[in-house]
């Protein structure tokens, strides 16, 4: 069978929708032999390990079946894929970006700060930039604003600030499923983070975009599951977080745990949630689903599905993330050191959670490690005793809550499906700004096909290498990583986009606001002497409005020239969008 998108004509729809629910009758078989196998009493750890290995192989298999040579299916992935699993996939991303926040999630408004940024980021990414991108026939959101802006110092200020936060973004991915895997399996760094490595590699690198959006479908539909099955049962058993006072409870709790950051309340949640927004409707991962879509109007649909779907599976990680929040509280807090049960001291011992600053793995080591604190070591835990984050008490869930070794693979596999799903686009994103925009477009697009592709491929090899040592080594949170993605986007891109709408603007003021953008952002952030999420969200809001700012001056300090960029807007916004020469092959 050919992949279903290898072709010169379009694909009939009836035949897609039939492979599509092939493979999510076999995901779906396959989850329901893991269930069984825990049902018949098989081994605990061997039920919890083969959902996730069916996950990885499963995505990885779909990533490589869809390779092609085609430029048009390699960087828009033939402008093909239905609005709905456009949608889906968009969803999956952005979910997979905002795990790492999963505690913010619970307990939070979301009308501000973390989880407000990211709703106001997927509404400008679903019903603008989205729409406003796919009609304009480029590859990239760079490439839109460097066809706007189409001078050297202007295409490489966008470059490298589109470039780093696609190496960010797959960088998050990467450790945040080597995270997954390692406290899944127990197994080493290395092996796991080169497990990772190959398996981003060969869903981005042979189909590019093609298999990045459709293996983000599939990472949503795992998440779904994976995630909607341990829900459901929670919700049976009346332990749903929104049930009572449970979110307000679990969101105080996150805190004191140190899985969630300190509310600052009204204008700084305010300023996160703009930043975050600012950061995520710029940043190209996140955008590339659009470029997939078939038209305008597909797009825009496209973004309404990623919105609802984003809300759902966003709301079911809040809930779970709450849930595990609540059962630490439950379990743990207010009882002596030595007296922990058995749940709680094994998730000890798997590195989930720390008490007292240590992982004991009995009650006696729990008691000698909170002997120097405040009442001895016999005295009841209090919250502030107990540290964990956010993704370890969401992997950690389906132990507390008794709820099943088939729950906890479930859980597992949807964290590390959509890590990959985000890993692979962030290599793709990165890869393509590399190549296509840079070697491509600013050698006057004279190299070949099969050249523009091999080297779109190395930049592949080069980033998730590095991606690899990084997570083997530890370097890196996941958290902090994904914070720097939206924090650069936010900084250098975002300003380059208000000036993109501005007739008056230049590209030498469009190089003037990225550089001044990623300048200020890092001078923001030493002058706070600190790397906190909260930190870096407000750093690169101060370097966002530095960018514009001197954007803003330099257009003003020199004549007016307009008529050529106020042609180029009202062609892109009022006309038929097509701004950029039709791509070579395309």
């Amino acid at each position: 069978m050919q992949p279903f998108a290898d072709r010169e004509e379009p694909v009939d729809p009836s035949s897609l929708d039939g492979r599509i629910a092939f493979v999510t009758a076999a995901f779906l078989l396959a989850f329901g032999f893991v269930a069984l196998l825990d049902r018949v009493g098989a081994p605990e750890a061997f039920v919890s390990v083969v959902g996730p290995i069916f996950t990885v192989a499963a995505l990885t298999l779909l990533g490589f079946l869809l390779h092609s040579m085609r430029v048009s299916l390699y960087y828009a992935a033939g402008r093909a894929v239905p609005a709905a699993y456009a949608g889906f996939a968009g969803a999956g991303l952005v979910v997979a970006l905002g795990l790492p926040f999963a505690a913010e999630f619970a307990g939070r408004g979301w009308l501000s700060g973390v989880a407000g940024g990211f709703f106001l980021g997927m509404c400008a990414i679903g019903l603008f930039f989205g729409p406003l991108l796919r009609k304009s026939g480029v590859f990239s959101f760079s490439g839109l604003l460097a066809a706007r802006f189409p001078g050297l110092p202007a295409r490489i200020g966008l470059l490298v600030a589109a470039g780093a936060a696609s190496v960010f973004a797959a960088l998050a991915g990467q450790q945040a499923a080597v995270d997954a895997l390692v406290g899944l399996t127990g197994g080493g760094r290395g092996l796991a983070a080169f497990a990772v490595a190959v398996a981003a590699l060969l869903i981005a690198g042979p189909g590019g975009l093609l298999g990045v959006v459709w293996s983000a479908a599939a990472a949503a539909g795992v998440a779904l599951v994976g995630w909607g099955w341990p829900a459901a049962a929670l919700a049976v058993r009346g332990q749903w977080p929104g049930q009572g006072a449970g979110w307000s409870a679990a969101g105080k709790i996150a805190q004191a745990f140190g899985a969630a950051a300190p509310s600052f309340g009204g204008f700084v949640d305010y300023c996160v949630a703009l930043a975050i927004a600012l950061g995520l409707a710029t940043l190209a991962p996140a955008l590339a689903p659009a470029v997939a879509t078939r038209d305008m109007r597909a797009a825009r649909r496209a973004g309404w599905a990623g919105l609802f779907w984003t809300l759902v599976l966003a709301g079911m990680a809040a809930a779970l993330v709450g849930a595990a929040t609540l059962a630490v509280s439950r379990l743990a807090v207010g009882v002596p050191p030595a007296r922990l049960p058995e749940t709680v001291l094994s998730a000890s011992a798997r590195g989930d959670l720390s008490i007292c600053g240590a992982f004991p793995v009995s009650g006696a080591q729990a008691r000698i490690a909170c002997a120097s604190r405040g009442g001895g070591g016999s005295a009841p835990l209090r919250p502030g005793d107990i540290k964990a984050t956010g993704a370890a008490l969401l992997a950690g869930l389906p132990r507390l809550a008794e709820l099943g070794a088939a729950a906890n693979g479930l859980v597992a596999s949807a964290a590390i499906a959509l890590a990959l799903a985000l890993a692979a686009a962030g290599l793709q994103a990165c890869a393509t700004a590399l190549s296509h925009e840079a070697l491509y477009r600013m050698r006057g697009e004279m190299d070949l096909t099969s050249r523009r592709l091999a080297s779109t491929r190395f930049a592949l090899v080069a980033v998730a290498a590095l991606g690899a040592a990084a997570s083997a080594a530890d370097l890196f949170e996941a958290r902090a990583l994904a914070a720097l993605a939206l924090g650069v986007s936010a900084a250098g891109v975002a300003p380059v986009a208000a000036l993109a709408f501005w007739p008056r603007a230049r590209d030498r003021d469009a190089g003037v606001a990225a550089y001044a953008g990623l300048f200020g952002m890092a001078l923001a952030l030493t002058a706070a002497g600190g790397g906190s999420v909260t930190a870096l969200t407000l750093a690169s809001l101060v370097g966002a409005i530095i960018g514009l700012g001197g954007g803003v001056i330099s257009a003003l300090a020199a004549p007016a020239q307009p008529g050529e960029s106020r042609a180029f807007l009202l062609r892109l916004l009022r006309g038929d969008g097509q701004i950029a020469r039709p791509d070579k092959g395309a």
